[in-house]
């Protein structure tokens, strides 16, 4: 929870615009961003069940989509309004959660169908996102757009793009093949090829298959 006197926090909810009150039992609950999870609508709708600041205290801090929260009272404890910055969606990991930023993992609610979703092991994330970046400019370049990055032991890693292309890297993401794959992709669209699969697991080069 933060503390009451974090300067940096209450700088920031001066620009929350989703105020939600609840005049029965005088809880306001602001967000920093227009809602978006369920979970946020759930909060919202559940909110007679905090009839005060130490309940809700509790049951944000379980929250595991909260990032942040200040709760304030009112000098007679008549009125509790809270402050929520609430964890933004940047992957979906395993289709069972959202992870943000800091690959800080949170309940998935179905939402965001335009996030990469993310299929590997917990310790292969960090690796994905030292080179995000890279490999999404070298596809965009190429008008593809990438679907889901995965990683399998036994295959080791695969992309999936928006047209259901699959390309099969191999075991590391390394300069090497991300050379191999800018050299695939000029290659086919200098010949106007479209495979299915892209095989950059040779030593030699990389593999087209047409197959479904």
């Amino acid at each position: 929870m933060l503390d009451s006197c974090n300067h940096t926090l209450l700088s920031i909810i001066l620009l929350f615009f989703a105020s939600h009150s609840f005049a029965e039992n005088r809880i306001i609950i602001n967000f920093e961003n227009i809602p978006s999870l369920t979970q946020e609508a759930d909060l919202i709708t559940s909110i007679a069940n905090y009839t005060s600041a130490q309940k809700l205290q509790r049951h944000l801090a379980k929250q595991n989509w909260v990032d942040q929260f200040l709760i304030k009272s009112s000098f007679f404890g008549t009125s509790v309004q809270a402050f929520i910055k609430s964890k933004k969606p940047q992957y979906v990991w395993k289709d069972k959660f959202y992870l943000d930023q800091k690959l800080s993992k949170f309940t998935y609610d179905g939402g965001y169908l335009e996030l990469i979703r993310l299929n590997m092991p917990l310790e292969y994330l960090s690796a994905w996102v030292n080179i995000e970046t890279q490999y999404l400019t070298l596809l965009d370049g190429f008008n593809f757009t990438l679907k889901s990055a995965n990683f399998e032991p036994v295959i080791g890693w695969y992309f999936i793009t928006n047209n259901s292309l699959r390309i099969n890297l191999g075991d590391d993401l390394s300069d090497n093949t991300y050379q191999k794959l800018s050299l695939t992709f000029k290659y086919m669209f200098e010949n106007n090829l479209t495979p299915s699969i892209i095989d950059l697991r040779y030593k030699a080069g990389a593999a087209l298959n047409y197959g479904k």
